[in-house]
């Protein structure tokens, strides 16, 4: 009887003892989905300062629409230091599709996501696009674009592309590393990738 016992209080004391490895949040949690949204929030205001953003509602790691970003990423990561592999490595992870983004998004200004099929048919028509445009939307800088976010573990380092194309020969993308500062994002670095 009292060996019985004793195993049973030693498994309960293994039990109790047994620490799973912290991991960082999976790309569906809540935490995650605010953090991304904060630092959509910093890199529209910094880079923009506009009050309402036209953005495509699927994200994108390049020209306007475009995925694949493995020669890219490479060069950006080339010019940029103090980055913890674990932040590329989960931007390209979470880059691996082109995602639906979310139409309540809290990112400090009013905003339309844009299908591609509504800017092909705004472009499609036998007039200049961009007049139609900006006739729509007056106050937007133009099409942006946005990647999902890639965070390192500690979540205080965060890797995020966007472009925007605001006329036929005017626009620009960039891949941007962010740090949190006292709560905030901050934009740390930011690397073209092109330019029209």
């Amino acid at each position: 009887m009292n060996k019985k016992i004793l195993i049973s209080l030693l498994s309960i004391i293994l039990a109790a003892c047994t620490v799973k490895p912290t991991q960082a949040p999976t790309a569906s949690a809540p935490y995650m989905d605010a953090e991304e949204q904060s630092i959509y929030a910093a890199v529209l205001q910094k880079l923009y300062a506009a009050s309402n953003y036209v953005i495509m509602d699927t994200t994108a790691t390049g020209l306007m629409g475009t995925q694949d970003m493995s020669s890219t990423l490479d060069h950006v990561l080339l010019n940029m230091h103090n980055f913890a592999m674990e932040t590329a490595d989960s931007f390209r992870a979470r880059n691996d599709a082109a995602y639906p983004l979310r139409s309540d998004m809290e990112i400090g200004a009013v905003y339309v996501l844009l299908t591609q099929n509504d800017k092909t048919q705004l472009f499609n028509q036998n007039q200049d696009g961009w007049q139609l445009f900006y006739e729509k939307y007056p106050d937007a800088p133009g099409i942006t674009a946005l990647s999902r976010v890639g965070f390192n573990h500690a979540l205080d380092q965060a890797l995020v592309y966007t472009g925007t194309q605001s006329q036929w020969l005017a626009g620009a993308g960039f891949y941007l590393l962010l740090k949190k500062v006292n709560g905030g994002w901050i934009i740390d670095q930011q690397v073209m990738t092109w330019i029209s």
